[in-house]
């Protein structure tokens, strides 16, 4: 009734005929009692009462003796301090003689006998003190923060590693099908031709992007594919892996406006798979995944680097603050002014195994080596330029693994080099020297 009070004024009773020794009036009688309020009318089936003009609700019943507690703890706060103060009397007469205690004088005299002045180099010893330990602080905190990237790498890896659970790429073993020189040069042409391609974007190549090639090699022979890479053994490593996933035959590689083009042939005995989506390659979520811990791994190798050769600068200041104690070194002390920095950096962290348990599927399959047997050798040969290319956003090789790659400022108007079909299988599965490299020709 009371729960019912609080959001109506009347509560109206139904009453259960037939119970023994019970009566309407009784009952009414007994609930006027328990609850304080006010009978309105009574019958044999129904009671009716109002809760009364001085109802309060519960929280507001609550809050009222909170209340009152509090003013009344006060209260006594109050009447015990003015109960205190009466219990005390003062007496002026017996402060009429003055004292030094506390004045000025006091303190100069103490100062004439006791101080000692604080000469300049003094002052000099001291700012060293303090500066070398704010330095040494500074050092703690980078060591601090580098532990803790260094932890964080540490995570990333073990997500890479079960991300990757999954990816078990195909091993080359057929024996590659070969075209003819006037076949390569047609279709490196036509390709770098053609308007429709695919955009490979940080996901890499996954198991969707075998399957568009499949739809693309539906109507025509040939598939461009536009990569955005920030290295040429980047682009190097995705044209061979989309050969060896797709079934097809890579026809060149080229620098174009918008990055590199790859050209793959279907090739000359193709037969749609039956299953487009290779069950050996990643999803694109989990492809998504590896590109970020990727990323992530790349961006704290960066920072720890960053952060070693920080502390290896202050530590190696530091030791030159202990040599020039004494010395009055103010260039050096200038410099470890301005080498306190001024953002902080927040740190938060993650649970690991909750984060680890979010790429968790029952059909991962175990992890095996990647194949890269057969790029093993061009790779070692291309080291230095890919370097290159890395570093001015640009690549001076003219043929790499049998492909050709040169610069185009219009992929219309290109005219490509051609080599033979032997020199382009025997140098894409077994690498070239830095001898054999072909001018490059601008359309």
């Amino acid at each position: 009734m009371v729960k019912l009070w609080e959001r109506s004024s009347i509560a109206k009773i139904a009453l259960k005929r037939g119970v023994q020794l019970t009566t309407s009036e009784r009952m009414a009688e007994d609930i006027k009692k328990l609850t304080g309020g006010v009978m309105l009318s009574r019958n044999n089936d129904f009671v009716v009462f109002y809760r009364g003009k001085d109802f309060l609700s519960t929280e507001l019943a609550e809050a009222l003796l909170e209340r009152e507690s509090s003013m009344k703890s006060l209260q006594d706060e109050e009447q015990a301090r003015l109960n205190a103060k009466l219990s005390f009397t003062s007496s002026t007469e017996a402060f009429i003689e003055s004292t030094v205690a506390g004045t000025l004088g006091e303190t100069l005299e103490a100062n004439s006998k006791y101080g000692n002045e604080l000469d300049g180099n003094h002052v000099d010893k001291m700012t060293r003190t303090v500066e070398a330990a704010k330095h040494a602080d500074l050092v703690r905190e980078l060591e601090w923060k580098l532990a803790l990237a260094e932890k964080r790498i540490a995570k990333a890896e073990r997500v890479l590693g079960k991300v990757e659970t999954a990816l078990n790429p195909t091993e080359d073993t057929k024996p590659p099908e070969t075209i003819t020189d006037e076949e390569r040069f047609m279709f490196r042409k036509l390709g770098l031709r053609m308007k429709a391609f695919l955009l490979l974007g940080r996901r890499g190549v996954f198991d969707g992007t075998i399957e568009n090639m499949h739809l693309h090699w539906k109507y025509r022979e040939l598939v461009k594919i536009l990569v955005k890479a920030k290295s040429f053994a980047d682009v190097k490593r995705t044209a061979l892996s989309l050969e060896v996933e797709s079934g097809g035959i890579l026809v060149s590689v080229d620098k174009v406006s918008k990055g590199y083009a790859i050209v793959v042939f279907r090739g000359k005995d193709y037969k749609r798979p039956s299953m487009l989506r290779p069950r050996n390659l990643l999803s694109k979520r989990k492809a998504l995944a590896r590109s970020i811990e990727l990323q992530r791994m790349e961006a704290l190798s960066r920072h720890i680097g960053k952060l070693n050769r920080r502390v290896n600068q202050l530590r190696s200041e530091l030791v030159q603050v202990e040599d020039a104690k004494g010395q009055g070194d103010e260039e050096l002390y200038a410099k470890l002014d301005s080498a306190y920095s001024s953002e902080d950096e927040d740190v938060e962290d993650e649970d690991d195994e909750a984060y680890l348990r979010s790429f968790d599927n029952p059909i991962v399959r175990a992890t095996v080596d990647e194949n890269e047997t057969a790029i093993a050798d061009s790779e070692s040969s291309y080291s230095n330029d890919d370097d290159s290319a890395e570093d001015n956003g640009d690549c001076d090789e003219d043929e790499v693994n049998g492909v050709e790659y040169s610069d185009y400022d219009d992929d219309e108007d290109c005219e490509p080099a051609v080599i033979s079909a032997g020199d382009f299988q025997r140098n894409l599965y077994s690498g070239c020297s830095d001898g054999d490299r072909l001018p490059r020709r601008r359309g």
